[in-house]
């Protein structure tokens, strides 16, 4: 067996710098833009509300203005009737005093829900802008009825003037106070506005800051990759280089046992051969000798032959154990060549269809089938690349093994199927014989270990010859068994033999 000159060292990795957690940064990242989001919908909202109340604002200062244009107007009408009779300043009065009314009324329902003075200034001033219609209406209706005088009379009188005084100030109250508070609301727009300025910008700066920082570690993790990526060639380098090495060690020990179990095989059936021979001759010797004292004991007439009897037939026994452990030493050694040889064979990959080569196996084992009253079903099973002898051999075995121990007491069942998996098929024989000892599961494979009672014919090599013929077609065997329900063995074989030098491997 070579010895590898030395064993080389795999390089240790540089110890990484710790990354930063990106899942630390992005859900900050996260907290921080949903956090912008919340402020900004809220201060978006907040624009537009206030966007809304100065409106509001300028529509109300709008009306207002409208109060007085059609206050007015209205007097205008009032006067151009009063002064010339026309009826057209009739129609034009109350086309106004409907807008008047319409107005007035918008009035107060912008301020509902407004400060009580403004609400009260409202009110103040529907009631005096009444109170000028009225006296309007009245000086028509007089000059209508052809009292031009009377109607006069009351323009001329103080009262008109002090209400038009009185709204004026009113309105000029509501002006002032209007102008005010769009002061503020405009105030309070531009402030929100503002904010929200400030926190988009905060919010780019946040993104640029995030995104910055996660090219950071994107670069720092990618580094560090590289460099866990270069450790790792270096270590499978080093590894292959290691494994080859153990290889070829392996391989040259695995021949130096398979020679050697050929060479102690061969040497022992030289004595063994002597021995049988020399069996046999004391065999011969034993009926010449046993011949000649009866033939003494007739010539001295002495008839009592007992004591000869019972030594025949001591010899007779002690010759049957001799023949019976010559017979297993010959089937011991038989066995172990045949392993020999069996390992220092090359396979043949050639493409098999399994489902025939099983049909075939069943075929040829169809009486012992039938004397134990068994049923074996083989299911479409894939076919593969691999060498067709070893095949053989293994699911021979198998299926040998299954009908050997079947329970005499249910009808045997044998069922052979397969799963497919990238690369690999695992072909299954399941029967519903004994079962085996949870104990005994692993030691069945063993050379001339056996499980259960020993009512079976067999050495115990057949389960180990089929693991060894596993292995050297790159595969692997198991088994899942339960005392009283039978067992399945799992072998799992590539689907495509690659065979380098005196062995076999899976591609």
């Amino acid at each position: 067996m070579t010895v590898s000159t030395e064993d080389a060292v795999a390089p240790t990795p540089s110890r990484p710098r710790r990354p930063l957690n990106q899942a630390v940064v992005l859900g900050a990242g996260f907290g921080i833009l949903i956090l912008i989001s919340v402020i900004s919908v809220f201060l978006v909202n907040r624009a537009r509300e206030d966007a809304a109340q100065v409106a509001q604002t300028l529509l109300l200062e709008n009306t207002i203005s409208n109060l007085q244009a059609f206050l007015l107007r209205g007097e205008t009408s009032q006067r151009g009737f009063l002064l010339t009779g026309d009826s057209r300043y009739l129609a034009d009065f109350d086309t106004t005093m409907a807008d008047l009314d319409r107005t007035i009324q918008q009035v107060q329902s912008s301020t509902v829900g407004a400060s009580e003075r403004r609400r009260a200034l409202a009110d103040r001033l529907a009631v005096l802008l009444q109170t000028k219609q009225d006296e309007l209406r009245h000086t028509i209706s007089l000059r209508r009825s052809g009292d031009t005088m009377g109607a006069l009379a009351v323009v001329r009188t103080d009262r008109g003037e002090e209400l038009s005084r009185e709204i004026g100030s009113i309105i000029n109250q509501m002006h002032v106070g209007e102008q005010n508070q769009l002061g503020e609301r405009i105030s309070a727009s531009r402030s929100s506005n503002l904010w929200l300025m400030l926190v988009n910008l905060a919010g780019a700066v946040a993104i640029v800051g995030i995104a910055a920082l996660a090219l950071r570690i994107t670069r720092r993790n990618t580094e560090d990759l590289r460099t866990a990526h270069h450790n790792v060639e270096e270590a499978n380098l080093v590894l292959e280089q290691r494994v080859a090495e153990r290889t070829a060690d392996l391989q040259e020990a695995n021949n130096e046992i398979q020679s050697f179990a050929y060479i102690v095989s061969h040497d022992l059936r030289s004595p063994l051969v002597n021995i049988m021979g020399f069996t046999s001759e004391l065999e011969a010797l034993r009926t010449d000798l046993f011949d000649r004292i009866a033939t003494l004991r007739a010539q001295a007439g002495d008839t009592n032959g007992a004591a000869d009897i019972a030594l025949d037939k001591d010899f007779e026994e002690a010759f049957g154990f001799i023949k019976k452990s010559i017979t297993k030493m010959d089937r011991l050694i038989n066995a172990i060549l045949d392993l020999s040889r069996q390992g220092r064979k090359e396979f043949a990959p050639t493409s098999v269809s399994m489902t025939e080569m099983v049909e075939t196996i069943a075929a040829t084992m169809a009486h012992q089938l039938m004397e134990r009253n068994a049923r074996l079903t083989v299911h479409p099973i894939p076919a593969i690349v691999s060498d067709r002898m070893a095949l053989e051999q293994i699911f021979t075995n198998l299926i040998d093994n299954a009908v050997k121990y079947l329970r005499p007491d249910v009808q045997g069942l044998i069922e052979v199927s397969a799963r497919e998996t990238p690369g690999y098929v695992t072909y299954l024989v399941r029967d519903n014989g004994r079962g085996i000892d949870p104990n005994d599961r692993v030691r069945v494979f063993e050379l001339f270990r056996r499980s259960g009672p020993q009512d079976r014919p067999g050495e115990g090599i057949g389960l180990a010859h089929v693991r060894a013929l596993v292995r050297r077609l790159g595969g692997g065997i198991t088994l899942e068994s339960e005392l009283g329900l039978g067992t399945v063995f799992k072998v799992t074989l590539p689907r495509r033999l690659v065979v380098e030098g005196n062995g076999g491997k899976h591609a």
